[in-house]
């Protein structure tokens, strides 16, 4: 067990350093703002087409669950993610001038590889977090380690964008995959599936029908909406109201992203050491409100000192409020698609994400004031409230 929750927080530590949202996200941004001069509609479309990847999981989920490579279901997927990704990131890093499309195309590339490796890792969990009864800190490992990870990541991040280029961040970042190949390749061991038992029609009409029975069940539709509502606002662009309104600078816009990574962290631990105690009902109904409540405070960010404290708790609620959700999903796979299914509840996440962000960026541009936009994310979060009953958590 300890060396599957080692993994299970290896893996999401490498693609939140690679693409997820990666150490190149803050100069990439600031670079199509501030070299390129784009707007934050234009921006949000641009990021919107890199994480299409992480739109499409199923897909991905698909390809893994009914079709292994060289016998494996995860170890090869793995060595080719890691592999490609290293490369692609090694030739952006290569460039001295960018264009939007250059990025784009680099972006989605990154993203299929780092989507797919986040596919088999999630496989990984579900499959053995439920013979395990042990998602939830399966779960909690997970996002403790991308959230750590993230705290020093956008530190860095900042630090790379203020006195470095983005050729050097890509370059840095190159690096992070090669560890996860490394380590796949040496210490993550895995039985080889008996070609005698495996056929790949057979397979292909099991991931079908399974998948299936899962998505016209009214707990996975449930939790489908729940999860739409919970991750569609018209999300504020902050990183403009920060540098444009606020005037904060981009070290200090990296480490205000680290501060709310590392609250994240401890919403991770304190999550996975209550959680088992608390019923998800009461749970969820807490954190709804906290964090509706939280991201409308974002209008009183007025300086850093409320910068800092508004951010920490924010992400503090919202990371409880997210992984709550991950684990029903993960309860709500069924075995035999474990990894289509729990990719499509979390591409639906990526989806809805995405649309609110670029939605938000659409509001900003057309000068809707930056208090009423974060009053409409927090009444969208709000409505989650509305989906808790259908969610029959008390049966799960």
């Amino acid at each position: 067990m300890r060396k599957l929750v080692i993994f299970m927080g290896l893996f999401y530590l490498i693609q939140t350093y690679t693409n997820n949202p990666g150490i190149t996200a803050l100069p990439q941004s600031l670079y199509l703002k501030e070299t390129l001069g784009l707007s934050a509609t234009t921006i949000a479309q641009i990021g919107g087409i890199i994480s299409v990847p992480w739109m499409i999981k199923p897909v991905w989920g698909f390809i893994v669950d009914t079709f292994p490579i060289f016998g494996f279901r995860t170890k090869s997927y793995l060595i080719i993610c890691y592999s490609l990704a290293s490369v692609v990131l090694l030739w952006l890093g290569s460039l001295e001038k960018y264009t939007g499309f250059i990025l784009a195309l680099g972006g989605v590339i990154t993203s299929v590889c780092i989507a797919t490796s986040d596919v088999v890792a999630d496989r990984l969990m579900v499959t053995k977090g439920k013979a395990l009864n042990q998602t939830s800190t399966l779960q909690s490992a997970q996002w403790t380690a991308l959230c750590i990870g993230e705290a020093l990541m956008f530190y860095l991040g900042g630090l790379l964008a203020k006195f470095t280029s983005l050729s050097i961040a890509f370059t840095v970042s190159a690096f992070v995959p090669l560890l996860g190949l490394l380590a796949t390749l040496f210490f993550f061991k895995e039985d080889r599936i008996n070609k005698d038992r495996y056929s790949p029609i057979s397979s292909i009409k099991v991931s079908i029908s399974t998948l299936w029975r899962a998505i016209k069940s009214r707990h996975f539709i449930a939790v489908v909406l729940f999860i739409a509502f919970l991750k569609f606002s018209p999300s504020p662009p902050l990183l403009f109201y920060f540098r444009d309104t606020l005037g904060f600078s981009e070290d200090f816009v990296g480490s205000l992203s680290a501060v709310g990574s590392i609250a994240s962290a401890i919403g991770a631990i304190v999550f996975g050491v209550f959680s088992p105690k608390v019923s998800r009902r009461s749970l969820l109904n807490l954190i709804i409100g906290l964090s509706a409540l939280s991201t409308f405070c974002f209008t009183f960010i007025y300086n850093p000192i409320s910068a800092v404290l508004i951010q920490s708790v924010s992400s503090f609620f919202s990371m409880i409020a997210f992984i709550g959700v991950l684990e029903i999903s993960a309860r709500a796979s069924p075995e035999g698609a474990e990894g289509t299914s729990f990719a499509l509840l979390a591409s639906i996440s990526n989806l809805t994400l995405s649309f609110g962000e670029i939605f938000g960026g659409w509001l900003y541009d057309f000068k809707i004031p930056f208090a009423l936009l974060t009053a409409i994310s927090a009444a969208f979060t709000a409505l989650c409230w509305f989906l808790i009953p259908i969610l029959k958590l008390d049966k799960n």
